[in-house]
């Protein structure tokens, strides 16, 4: 039980995040999947983004948020935690706008 309060509190994380922000981005989420895994040591990372970007439609684009590794990071700290979450979430939005590693992290993503 205690596992299952502690993924609805990692889903809400999430949720606030994407009602963080402004509308137009929002508003792009609509078609793109919001993915919460576990997967994220395996990966080596806190998110992914998968998809060919806002101006194609050739493949499904979705982002990914890495639970497992976020909370290993971050979770001694909701506020923290939440702050990382809603980074993450943007970084990755980032690359569906279509900036690439360099010009995400000159975003301060």
């Amino acid at each position: 039980m205690a596992e299952e309060t502690e993924q609805d509190e990692f889903e809400s994380l999430v949720a606030d995040a994407i009602d963080a922000l402004p509308e137009q981005f929002q508003r792009l989420l609509e078609r793109v999947a919001v993915i919460i895994s576990d997967f994220g040591e395996e990966q080596d990372a806190y998110g992914h983004y998968f998809g060919d970007g806002v101006a194609f439609e050739g493949v499904e684009d979705r982002i990914v948020i890495y639970r497992d590794t976020l909370e290993r990071d971050f979770g001694h700290d909701r506020a923290l935690l939440a702050r990382q979450v809603e980074q993450t979430l943007r970084h990755e939005l980032a690359h569906h706008l279509g900036w690439d590693e360099g010009g995400v992290g000159g975003l301060g993503l």
